[in-house]
């Protein structure tokens, strides 16, 4: 996958240079025309009156004017065509549901708006990339570095984001429904208005956490909280960063499809950590 995002960079460079070279040619043209000369038949010319001789110039002009009106016409619409080509291209290439991206690098990249539902991002380096209003509904982004990646408006509904870096990331209004935020890294992440309901916040240091206000946690369907260091603005006396810790196995259990004994030792570990 990694591969075609390249070729199709490749191709979008190309295309670009041919739509310089459509612009171009009939401005060329047309500057050759306002300097060539005006020409008459050889052979009459020193018998005819200068009127006469412009004369006869003005139809092998006006044949220039043609040909040079029926370049343009080809010329814009090759512009019209190549540009056509491309948006479609471009939204193909937005197109990723449930595609394999492991470890792909989409650094800096413009997914504004990308269909990537179901897609497994793991590992993958998105830093700095445009991802507003993207669909990442259901997203593999175990160990993803979205670091400083705008999210605004994004829908990471039930999203893998354990061990995920969203240190600075925009999620202003984001969609982490159901997301699964275990040992993720929000340093400096804006959080306003993100919807967080249901969303499992294990083991994790959210005191460096911009605009996360009590509401979300406290809001119908809440979200699950176990071992949350919270900012001190939304760590009122009821809410209580463990609430949810005797809930969290059973739906790492499902969720993972791994053991209850198995959850519940993952919890019991994660507790044995102390925020200072």
């Amino acid at each position: 996958m990694r591969e075609r995002f390249k070729q199709w960079s490749s191709k979008n460079r190309i295309s670009r240079w041919w739509v310089m070279g459509a612009i171009a040619t009939p401005v060329f043209l047309w500057v050759v025309w306002l300097i060539l000369p005006e020409r008459s038949l050889p052979l009459e010319h020193d018998r005819l009156s200068h009127n006469e001789t412009i004369t006869l110039a003005h139809p092998y002009r006006d044949t220039l004017i043609g040909g040079f009106g029926a370049i343009a016409t080809v010329a814009g619409g090759a512009v019209l065509l190549l540009s056509s080509r491309t948006a479609s291209k471009n939204a193909e290439t937005a197109n990723l549901r449930g595609a394999n991206l492991i470890e792909a690098n989409f650094s800096g990249a413009d997914l504004n708006g990308a269909d990537l539902s179901g897609a497994n991002l793991s590992g993958a380096n998105l830093s700095g990339t445009n991802l507003n209003g993207a669909d990442l509904n259901g997203a593999n982004l175990n160990g993803a570095d979205l670091s400083s990646a705008q999210l605004r408006y994004a829908n990471l509904s039930n999203a893998d984001l354990r061990y995920a870096n969203l240190s600075r990331a925009d999620l202003r209004h984001a969609n982490l429904s159901g997301a699964d935020l275990n040992c993720t890294l929000l340093i400096d992440a804006n959080l306003s208005d993100a919807n967080l309901s249901g969303a499992l916040l294990f083991f994790i240091n959210s005191r460096e956490t911009l605009n996360l206000e009590p509401i979300q946690l406290e809001a119908k369907q809440s979200p699950f909280l176990c071992n949350v260091a919270l900012p001190d603005y939304s760590s009122r006396p009821d809410v209580n960063p463990d609430r949810d810790c005797a809930r969290i196995p059973q739906l790492l259990s499902a969720r993972y499809d791994i053991s209850l004994e198995e959850a519940q030792e993952i919890v019991y570990e994660a507790r044995q950590h102390q925020w200072d």
